[in-house]
């Protein structure tokens, strides 16, 4: 079958409500619209200082698992709830086992909730699709980047005030981790917008969410954003992507009479020492506590320390527990060596397989040589994995529900073959 040249938002037919008669809202807008503001609250819980403001996208989350099973097909959702997400369920359930052996109320009542996470990702994307459940995050990622220039504008300017926070109570590590995982979509969603002002707005708001990343200092966010925007051209100039775009006499005349007014601009007065010097300034490559010489901010001190409690209670194979690292070590910057601490070298792989598998299967199915809106959107959805992978280099939210990116990844995760790359086309 030939693929649509403009992408649809395919929604699983005979969806709505049981006792639903007049059809005005029907149960995927719901449910769309529920996610998405699932999404933004997990970033706006930072702008609150109540306790209970953290459980408050999880509990939305439920509402649309809730939701799903107040559908017609809710019979058919239950039966087929296991028919996506197999490793992850089986890693989850023997990490709950680990947990429940350390008699740690708080590692097994996480535990439970992650159960809760996947049986209501399992029921939102066999209900609604990847598809919405990508277009509920695309949307959050706006609401949240104009967010973030509101609540952060009297700061972001302002040199002295030291790393951007948006204006938040949360480290600018994790808003750059959230932007990070924000900014392939708003891209996307930019590249694909037919109306003219809607193009150019997207296009403003996805320049501001990168510069955003920039400002806060996060020097892993950045990296891996810079990581998979190479990636992206890499791979679009191997298919010949690049030889389709239509480069006209005027873009070649522009840019050779640009590139040497630019080559003479840097070189005058020694600017290029300047921004030199702007970049080991603002990112702190020489200082003590973020240099290039503080062990990645004293990360690999706190890494250390896990290794050697590994090796010394021998609990390589099955780890300590759910969040077993922030009571026995503190904060572990890094989401695998997290990962093996918590989970073990079983219920890790087998998490960090369900993982690779989505890479995977998003790699496969944007290897097509015709680039049109499926294509594209999974090409996103590939640059967006590249993001988490690398960003978990130095952060602990590789597997975890406590931000908006890693709940997406979530429900990859617990998508099925077909539901993750059946949208545009099905790979042999």
């Amino acid at each position: 079958m030939a693929m649509a040249r403009r992408m649809e938002w395919a929604t699983p037919s005979s969806t709505g409500f049981a006792t639903s008669s007049t059809g005005q809202v029907s149960l995927a807008w719901l449910l769309r619209t529920t996610l998405s503001l699932c999404f933004l609250t997990a970033f706006l819980e930072y702008e609150v200082s109540s306790g209970i403001a953290l459980y408050v996208p999880l509990a939305m989350f439920a509402l649309c698992g809730m939701l799903v099973l107040c559908g017609r097909q809710r019979t058919d959702r239950v039966q087929h709830i296991l028919s996506g997400g197999g490793l992850w369920f089986a890693a989850m359930l023997f990490g709950e086992v680990v947990s429940y052996t350390s008699r740690d109320f708080y590692s097994v009542s996480y535990g439970l909730l992650f159960v809760v996470v996947f049986f209501c990702a399992r029921l939102i994307v066999q209900e609604i699709g990847v598809p919405n459940v990508m277009r509920a995050y695309s949307q959050a990622g706006i609401v949240t980047v104009f967010v973030i220039l509101l609540s952060g504008r009297h700061s972001l300017f302002t040199v002295a005030s030291g790393r951007f926070s948006a204006g938040t109570r949360a480290h600018p590590n994790l808003i750059a981790f959230i932007l990070a995982g924000y900014f392939p979509l708003v891209v996307w969603r930019a590249m694909e917008e037919q109306v003219r002002w809607k193009k150019w707005a997207l296009t403003g708001m996805s320049m501001a969410c990168f510069g955003l990343i920039f400002i806060t200092g996060s020097r892993g966010s950045l990296t891996a954003v810079l990581a998979a925007a190479a990636a992206l051209l890499t791979r679009g100039l191997a298919s010949g992507w690049m030889k389709k775009l239509r480069i006209r006499h005027l873009h070649i005349i522009l840019v050779l009479f640009v590139i040497p007014l630019a080559v003479f601009f840097m070189l005058q007065h020694n600017r290029i020492g300047r921004v030199g010097s702007f970049l080991n300034d603002f990112l702190s490559l020489s200082t003590s506590q973020r240099g290039l010489k503080s062990g990645l901010s004293g990360r690999t001190g706190i890494w250390n320390v896990a290794f050697r409690l590994l090796r010394v209670h021998d609990r390589w194979l099955f780890g300590f527990g759910y969040r077993a690292g922030d009571r026995m070590v503190g904060t572990i910057d890094n989401g695998y060596i997290q990962l093996l601490f918590e989970s073990g070298l079983i219920a890790g792989l087998l998490i960090f397989g369900s993982m690779l598998r989505v890479f995977y299967l998003l790699w496969h199915a944007s290897r097509l040589r015709e680039n049109n809106a499926w294509t594209r959107y999974y090409m996103m959805m590939w640059c967006l994995m590249i993001v988490y992978f690398l960003n978990n280099i130095s952060a602990r939210y590789l597997f975890s529900f406590g931000s908006p990116f890693s709940l997406c990844v979530l429900c990859l995760m617990a998508a099925s073959r077909q539901e993750l790359i059946g949208g545009g086309s099905i790979c042999a």
